[in-house]
Formats: C-alpha cells, sequence, structure tokens
C-alpha cells in the first residue's frame, strides 16, 4: 500500500488523543484513509502521521507508542467531535455484528486482519465530485486533478496552505475547457453536465439521502458521469448507505476466487449477491475485500511510495 508524502511543511501540529474506543492498526488506518475512500489524505514520513482534508477542515492523525488514535486539528474551527464524526467508528461495531463472519469462512478470515478498518462519513458533493472523477483512473490520478480543481477553483482553508474542492455551486460557472485544464479529460463533461444538472435541481442530492437504496442507486445514475460502480461509491462513502457494494473490476475478480460458484456472474448480479449475502454491511466487506488484495500484491507497507506530493497549486494568471 502507497504512502502519499505530504511534501510541505506546516506548522507544529499539537497533538491530542481522539478519545474513541475504536481501535486501529498501522495497516488498518492506512487502508481507511488511503485505501480508496478518500483521495485527500497525505503521509508525512518525517513527521510520521497522516494530513487530510475535508470541506473545510484539515486534520493530522498518528498512533501513538500504544496504538492509540492521536489527532493535531490544523484548523482553529475544527473540533474533535467532527473528526470522530467523520472517521465513522462509531458504526462499526453494529456493522461487525451484521457480518455473517461466522457463517463464512472468507469473512471470519478477512476479520482477523481488518475489523479494524473505518468507513469514513465524507461530504455528499465532494464525494460525488471525486467518483465521477474516478472512471478508469488509479487513485494517485484520482488525487491529482481533485488537488488540482481545489488549487485552481477552490476556497483558502483557514489557518492552513491548502484549499478546499470547490463547491457544485461555484463548479456550475466554470467552463468545461477550464476544468479540463485540470487533468480531467473527458470527466470534465461530466462535471460540468453534473454541475448544471443539480443547479437545475437544487434540492436532488438532499431527496436522494431519503430514498431506498434502489431508488438512489437509480436517482444518482441519472446524473452524467455517474454508472452502477459510481453510484455505490456515493451511496456508500457519501451518502452512508453501508449496504451499498460497489463493483468494479478488482471485486468482481475477487469475489469470483473467493466464491467460485459465482463465475460468469456479470457485474449487476455480484452486486445483487453482495447486498444480500452480507447484508447491511455490505460495504464493509467491501472494504475488507479492497484491503486484502493490497496485501496480496506483496508490496511491504513503505516500501512504495506515491511519486505525487500533496501540497498547495499556486496559480497565476497568464
Amino acid at each position: 500500500m502507497e504512502k502519499f508524502s505530504l511534501g510541505i511543511a506546516v506548522r507544529d501540529p499539537v497533538w491530542a488523543p481522539v478519545s474513541d474506543p475504536h481501535r486501529f492498526h498501522s495497516d488498518s488506518l492506512e487502508e481507511t484513509l488511503v485505501g480508496g475512500q478518500a483521495f485527500r489524505w497525505s503521509w508525512d514520513g518525517d513527521g510520521d502521521h497522516w494530513t487530510g482534508i475535508w470541506d473545510h477542515h484539515v486534520v493530522s492523525l498518528r498512533l501513538n507508542s500504544e496504538n492509540q488514535l492521536e489527532a493535531a486539528l490544523r484548523t482553529p474551527h475544527t473540533r474533535m467531535e467532527d473528526l470522530r464524526h467523520y472517521l465513522g467508528t462509531d458504526r462499526i461495531p453494529a456493522l461487525l455484528e451484521a457480518l455473517p463472519c461466522r457463517a463464512d469462512p472468507v469473512l471470519a478470515r478477512l476479520a482477523e486482519s481488518w475489523s479494524s478498518l473505518s468507513l469514513l462519513r465524507q461530504p455528499v458533493g465532494e464525494t460525488l465530485l471525486a467518483f465521477i472523477c474516478s472512471s478508469n483512473k488509479q487513485i494517485i490520478q484520482i488525487r491529482a486533478m481533485l488537488e488540482q480543481l481545489a488549487g485552481r477553483f477552490g476556497k483558502a482553508i483557514s489557518g492552513t496552505p491548502f484549499r478546499s474542492l470547490p463547491a457544485w455551486e461555484e463548479l456550475v460557472h466554470l467552463p468545461e475547457a477550464e476544468l479540463r485544464q485540470c487533468s480531467l479529460g473527458y470527466r470534465a463533461a461530466h462535471v460540468h453536465g453534473t454541475a448544471h444538472f443539480l443547479a437545475d435541481r437544487p434540492d436532488y442530492l438532499k431527496q436522494i439521502g431519503s430514498l431506498s437504496l434502489a431508488e438512489a442507486r437509480r436517482a444518482l445514475q441519472a446524473l452524467p458521469g455517474v454508472g452502477p460502480k459510481v453510484a455505490d461509491c456515493v451511496l456508500l462513502f457519501g451518502f452512508g448507505r453501508t449496504g451499498a457494494f460497489p463493483v468494479d473490476t478488482w471485486i468482481a475478480k475477487l469475489l469470483i476466487e473467493h466464491y467460485p460458484d459465482l463465475a460468469n456472474w456479470s457485474r449487476e448480479q455480484l452486486a445483487t449477491f453482495a447486498r444480500i449475502h452480507y447484508g447491511p454491511a455490505a460495504g464493509l466487506a467491501q472494504q475488507w475485500l479492497f484491503a486484502d488484495r493490497h496485501r496480496s500484491q506483496g508490496n511491504p507497507k513503505g516500501k512504495r511510495r506515491d511519486p505525487f506530493r500533496l501540497k498547495p497549486i499556486l496559480w497565476k494568471e497568464a
């Protein structure tokens, strides 16, 4: 699993315990932050901690010598309650209880390594933007696109050198050509189209939150650039619908590898199987499968570093 270097000095952090009964280990914390749920967390190798950005918050995290989670709140308006809500660990005990680990040896094995992985609660708008940009891209490329969008069009985050991602209300005013300058490629048309779709329907995302899972999936797929997998990612990581189960090429291969009777099933059939078999905690099971795939690739922790460096991007007028 890669660690993404922060590559910039910020003021010395003031560390405090998160006071959360949930206990991460180093792998599960890493996988939670940079394993494909969120794209604005980076590793500071010199400081031996993670720093992440969501909405207008900037926070650093580390595990102390007793494996307890500590945080440095980089923004003056950020409270520890904001961080605990974002980390989503309060949901994990009930989700663990809901998974059929006793009846499924695959889940039982995965639980030994990944039961402390968490599902983040992320802002819906940011999550939608990130996963529209994710189409046919690797994590490194998604991160690069988002940092360019933030650097060019985002707002400064008080007390830090970083910028927030632009909101959909701001994206609607941007020409598609300017979005393409942020390395979005054809995804610029999807972002542009979705911004205008939402501008014409201001309560659309809010209304999705009250729909059934099936209805919400269909509603999200009405947005440009949102297919079944992106819809499930937005539902799981943005709307907190833990019964959603995103299926991409890798997850499809893993499901068939672990459950050979599923060979030749379509992605939609695999997603239906997972939602039924794993139940309301299907999304957590999906993250376990994805995390275990990283481990099985045989990349020793910290050996492979991503060349992208998260840093504030300064734009000059031509």
